[in-house]
């Protein structure tokens, strides 16, 4: 990105590019605090990010700090993509045909971001299957708006087909993982699903703020 000032934040879009990263930010610095304050001592293999929102540990011991910071991490990440899912499509707003692509790709987004505030607000161990459906939803509407967005890149001059190539593998790697087929290492998948979430934002922010600026 280049430099930040109240000059670069006049552009909405780049306004916001910064909601999201601070967005995504809050959320990867909240959920690491809540691991480190779970009081069963929490297990990057054994337990899910879910664990972080459950009113009680597995143990019965109260979670309710965690939970706060849980509910706060994810509610706040699915509030600052909303402005994300807008702005993206503004990339492909001059390739006629794409930009419905694109469209298509963000209302999946902006779908995907009501269920990340259900993984939040209904604990899995007080509210089962409200959680679990919302979790499903979640990954399943972001990943077929990466799908989308993939097909769109292939389509645009400005990114390398490698961009598309590597979206499309992660989208197939989200559905496999919906349907629990690295069902022996699910819960490192969870997280490194997530972790690659933030990373294929972060490119596609970096991406509108330079178009922006050019």
């Amino acid at each position: 990105m280049t430099r930040l000032n109240f000059e670069s934040l006049k552009s909405w879009k780049r306004l916001a590019c910064l909601i999201a990263v601070i967005g995504t930010l809050q959320m990867i610095v909240l959920t690491l605090i809540a691991m480190i304050l779970y009081t069963d001592g929490y297990s990057f293999s054994d337990h899910y990010f879910s664990h972080l929102g459950l009113t009680h540990t597995p143990n019965g011991s109260n979670n309710t700090i965690c939970q706060i910071l849980f509910v706060i991490a994810l509610v706040g990440a699915a509030i600052s993509l909303i402005p994300f899912w807008i702005v993206i499509t503004t990339i492909f707003s001059d390739l006629e045909g794409i930009k419905y692509l694109s469209y298509f790709g963000s209302i999946l987004g902006l779908l995907s971001s009501p269920f990340l505030i259900g993984v939040a607000i209904f604990p899995g161990d007080t509210y089962g299957a409200l959680h679990s459906m919302s979790a499903r939803n979640f990954f399943l509407l972001f990943a077929v708006a990466i799908l989308v967005y993939s097909i769109a890149i292939f389509f645009n001059k400005d990114y390398q087909n490698i961009y598309a190539i590597v979206g499309i593998i992660f989208s197939v790697i989200i559905v496999l993982f919906i349907f629990r087929f690295f069902s022996a290492i699910n819960p490192i998948m969870q997280k490194t699903i997530i972790y690659c979430f933030c990373l294929w934002g972060a490119f596609q922010i970096t991406k509108i703020w330079k178009v922006v600026g050019t």
